[in-house]
């Protein structure tokens, strides 16, 4: 039975998002040329699309009313958004201007502390620490500090330590070093990248099982608001932008140059 356009619905949405790089290149129009599509968690909270339109207008001038004559349409735009509060690293990365890179698991030879007295506490380069061993400087045999007696690994997976206690006898040469080993991870160096070009999939269904596509291909997301790293509740990744323009998607018939939209009213069958 084919869908019809005047059967109704009553929008109360959810479903999945999906996020994808805007790649007039390597991506097909048939998809709004977006590639490397990954979905962002079922935690969603919202996603609008707000419409707006920009106008200016010409004033008669016989009834000396100056009444309005026409009304011009300046520009459109579409605002997009959307709130979630279970994401994984790439999202986060998009939202701190970064890329999400998986880091192998490794080892590390003399890595170079700062000085330290008794009682302060020192983070070591990489997380996941293990086999962690302090020595000093002295050359030929460096002293090796004992765990435990002069210091401790307090947070391996933050690879937080403290120092206890320098040796007494001899006196240590500064500076300090650590050989460990760590465990895979993935960095994201905050700031390090321009904002690249997302595009937005939802395949939503309402509480009737009524269905709509959403795809807006070219959207400048990055973060509206703040993100807490400390709270008592799931903090909320909120991501805004401008929806951009897709050329090469204006004459194409089911594709506006903005955002298309599917809906599916007749299901479920």
């Amino acid at each position: 039975m084919p869908a019809s356009k005047s059967t109704s619905m009553i929008w109360n949405g959810q479903g999945p998002v999906h996020i994808g790089t805007y790649d007039p290149v390597k991506g097909r129009p048939e998809m709004g040329y977006l590639t490397d599509i990954y979905s962002v968690g079922c935690g969603n909270r919202t996603l609008t699309a707000t419409p707006s339109r920009e106008t200016t207008s010409i004033t008669e001038s016989c009834s000396g009313q100056r009444l309005t004559l026409k009304e011009i349409e300046t520009s459109k735009s579409l605002q997009v958004q959307l709130s979630m509060v279970q994401f994984d690293s790439r999202t986060l990365a998009q939202a701190f201007y970064g890329a999400a890179v998986e880091v192998a698991s490794g080892t590390v030879t003399g890595e170079q502390l700062a000085e330290l007295m008794a009682g302060d506490y020192f983070f070591l380069k990489y997380p996941r620490v293990s086999s962690v061993v302090i020595k000093d400087s002295t050359s030929g045999t460096p002293i090796i500090y004992t765990e435990g007696t002069h210091y401790a690994v307090d947070d391996a997976d933050h690879g937080r330590c403290r120092l206890l206690a320098h040796p007494t006898s001899p006196a240590q040469v500064e500076p300090l070093k650590a050989d460990y080993s760590y465990g895979g991870f993935v960095n994201i160096a905050a700031f390090s990248k321009s904002n690249v070009e997302k595009g937005i999939i939802f395949s939503g269904i309402n509480g009737d099982g009524q269905k709509v596509r959403v795809v807006i291909p070219r959207v400048s997301l990055a973060m509206n608001g703040d993100f807490g790293w400390i709270s008592d509740e799931a903090s909320e990744l909120a991501l805004s932008g401008q929806a951009l323009y897709v050329p090469a998607l204006q004459g194409d018939a089911l594709f506006g140059p903005f955002m298309r939209i599917d809906t599916m009213p007749d299901l479920p069958a």
